[in-house]
């Protein structure tokens, strides 16, 4: 099916990335407290894709995916490197601004170095504290600085990978989430009009440290959080990955005291619905400049967080709190009511494993601008304008010693280290609690993910695979000397 949209004018594009946001964690993804309606309108106003994969699902290489269109062998990194060179070649907001795009970020980008501006024209830029022999101040840092407020940014006392929860000590319209979004709206209100757009708006929530706003804490204070779910693989397959993240978060006290666990969710839950109220805000100026309805929106984040279940914590494995993403594309308005395409809107796509690689084609081909034959990922404007076509069979992703690969109906999960492997059917059983490894009725099932998972593998050159058999690669994690920490990674870290 073929769309002309390059007769279309082109639309303006925000996109919205979080940090360490989980799908279910919304209101349209069937949460029953946490609270996010101009979320959950972007979903009813376009697509909302709920078997979203993070192919490598910690921050660096998932945010380089998502900018570059490449797996994770093509951006050359499956863990966090925090100063590897940023990858050759072009780059989502490279080609945006070369098409004539007038290009900005607001928030956190986590390049190499730190100014790299990647295409943009302008970035206002927020990095958590990170620094190199560059970049000694970020913009929201200096920000802090100049009304100060910077001796306040980390008094919580918690390290940015630390669970527990304490009361943000800033003011409301100091914190990084105010922040972000007001530079975002400056840009609304600065641009020049006789250019299209690209915005990038990227929060740095609700990442840990978990340190929400005390009037955004005080609407989940009565609330009762749904407990962690413990999967019945939990006591005789667990990943010894999982058991080492559990010591260095101190996981055999946090569970004698239920109470912590409580108020850590609360509190990730409170980030959220202050991001939703940010950009409820950042919605609200877009419509008074009357450029809402030409704008395409993209909702993501870069993987998500496992938030305790089945003992697990963080992110950096293929467990549904850590890969499965928000991914919502809302299409211009104009699209119908000026070229009068059949746009898709309000469909809850639960089937369809779109990836990280994808939203760089997807933007591109909304905009009209030709994808590079590089680019690995594939456009959604097809799904937006109602093509049934299959966008592919299954997703593959790895990161460190684990690999995943999902269909959108089954989920394999490969931990290479120790060739411990979990199947889960992911329609019916989506809190990911019963392993049908073992099943007989899905042997078939099995032994088809790890012949599609080492074909992968060998496409790549990975030695985790030779002639269509996996591989283990032994880790040694250590776990004897494992021991909790505070895991800052911010604060005066080059």
């Amino acid at each position: 099916m073929k769309y002309e949209l390059s007769a279309i004018e082109r639309p303006h594009v925000v996109w919205i990335s979080c940090d360490q946001l989980r799908a279910d964690w919304l209101g349209v993804n069937g949460h029953p407290v946490v609270m996010t309606p101009q979320i959950d309108e972007l979903a009813y106003e376009g697509i909302n894709f709920q078997a979203a994969f993070s192919e490598c699902p910690t921050c660096v290489p998932a945010r380089r995916i998502m900018m570059t269109g490449l797996n994770s062998y093509g951006i050359q990194m499956n863990k966090n490197r925090e100063t590897q060179p940023f990858t050759e070649g072009p780059k989502l907001a490279e080609l945006m601004t070369r098409s004539g795009y007038q290009t900005f970020a607001a928030g956190k980008l986590h390049t190499s170095p730190k100014r790299n501006r990647i295409g943009f024209e302008d970035v206002q830029l927020n990095e958590e504290g990170r620094r190199d022999h560059v970049t000694w101040k970020d913009d929201y840092e200096q920000f802090l600085d100049d009304n100060g407020w910077g001796h306040m940014r980390y008094t919580h006392g918690l390290g940015n990978n630390e669970y527990g929860i304490r009361m943000e000590p800033l003011p409301e319209r100091f914190t990084s989430t105010h922040w972000t979004a007001q530079k975002a709206m400056e840009f609304i209100e600065r641009r020049d009009p006789t250019r299209p757009f690209f915005l990038h708006v990227s929060f740095d929530k609700p990442h840990p440290p978990i340190s929400p706003l005390q009037s955004y804490y005080e609407l989940y204070r009565d609330a009762v959080m749904p407990e962690p779910v413990r999967g019945d693989w939990v006591d005789n397959k667990l990943p010894n990955r999982v058991r080492y993240l559990q010591l260095r978060h101190n996981y055999d006290q946090w569970r004698q005291h239920p109470l912590m666990v409580q108020q850590t969710l609360k509190g990730y839950a409170a980030s959220v619905t202050h991001i939703d109220s940010s950009i409820g805000v950042l919605l609200g100026t877009l419509r008074e400049h009357k450029l809402l309805d030409k704008t395409l929106i993209v909702f993501t984040s870069d993987h998500g967080d496992n938030l305790f279940d089945h003992g697990a914590f963080a992110k950096g494995d293929f467990f549904r709190g850590s890969t499965n993403i928000p991914y919502i594309i809302r299409p211009p308005k104009h699209w119908d009511n000026e070229a009068g395409l059949s746009v898709t809107r309000g469909k809850n796509d639960k089937g369809t494993p779109v990836a990280l690689m994808d939203v760089m084609p997807t933007i591109l081909e909304a905009c009209g601008i030709p994808v590079p034959e590089q680019v690995e990922g594939r456009s959604l404007v097809p799904q937006l304008l109602g093509d049934p076509g299959r966008l592919r069979e299954y997703t593959c992703g790895n990161c460190g010693t684990v690999f995943g690969l999902t269909d959108g109906q089954t989920k394999y999960i490969w931990f290479s280290d120790e060739d411990l492997e979990l199947l889960f059917d992911v329609q019916g059983d989506p809190s990911e609690c019963h392993d049908l490894s073992d099943d007989p009725a899905y042997r078939s099932m099995l032994e088809l993910s790890r012949s599609r998972l080492a074909d992968w593998l060998e496409k790549h050159g990975d030695p985790h695979a030779r002639n269509g058999q996996l591989l283990p690669i032994p880790y040694d994690w250590q776990l004897d000397k494992a021991h909790a920490t505070t895991s800052w990674n911010n604060r005066g870290r080059h």
